[in-house]
């Protein structure tokens, strides 16, 4: 089966999707929170859970959505700046995503994690449970790095790593990461191990 046929077929079939949106694809040129695209980002994967899809978030963003709510022009430079404006954008991250989740009846959940979470044994219990929990109730989990805390993604990995690790924990059929990075997409974990990789630039993502 040629590989384009093979990936179609893996796509149409995957019942439990873990979906990354990276900073870029939901926030403007000035690297603030674009509503129009969070909107979109809503329809479609309300499409997918009202097909009977198991869908998970991690979503980035929360630097753009601090900029904008403290209105400041250009983005901070310094890591406790950073950090504290993504503190503050965290919750205007989260109210966007309720509010344009909600138009379609989803109840959405947010799950602040850092990487180390899931090196330690019983963190890494913790959070499977409550994102099975959180599926039986058919709340959407949007999970984020805890950026007061952890600087992972702000320094290295737009948190492609925490998703690798969510899909490994969910046992899910597919990973997709939406960017606008061209080109091929690999993902690491701290020893340099794979943990997920693409091959080619994908376009578009339409539900069937």
């Amino acid at each position: 089966m040629p590989s384009t046929a093979i990936r179609q077929n893996v796509i149409r079939n995957a019942r439990r999707i873990v979906v990354k949106v990276g900073t870029n694809a939901i926030c403007d040129a000035q690297g603030r929170c674009d509503m129009e695209a969070i909107a979109r980002l809503a329809d479609q994967i309300s499409r997918l859970l009202a097909s009977g899809v198991e869908v998970t978030l991690v979503a980035s963003g929360a630097i753009g959505a601090g900029m904008g709510e403290l209105d400041l022009p250009a983005r901070p430079r310094t890591l406790p700046q950073l950090q504290a404006t993504a503190a503050v954008g965290q919750g205007q991250l989260m109210r966007s995503f309720h509010d344009h989740f909600a138009r379609h009846g989803v109840k959405v959940a947010q799950v602040l994690v850092t990487r180390d979470d899931f090196e330690n044994r019983a963190r890494y219990l913790n959070i499977r449970n409550t994102l099975v929990a959180l599926g039986e109730w058919k709340t959407l989990a949007i999970l984020n790095e805890n950026d007061a805390v952890a600087v992972d993604e702000i320094r290295f990995g737009d948190n492609d790593i925490i998703a690798a690790h969510v899909a490994n924990l969910l046992a899910a059929d597919l990973l997709v990461l939406l960017s606008v990075v061209d080109g091929v997409v690999f993902v690491q974990d701290r020893q340099g191990l794979p943990l997920a990789q693409g091959d080619q630039r994908v376009a578009d993502v339409e539900v069937a």
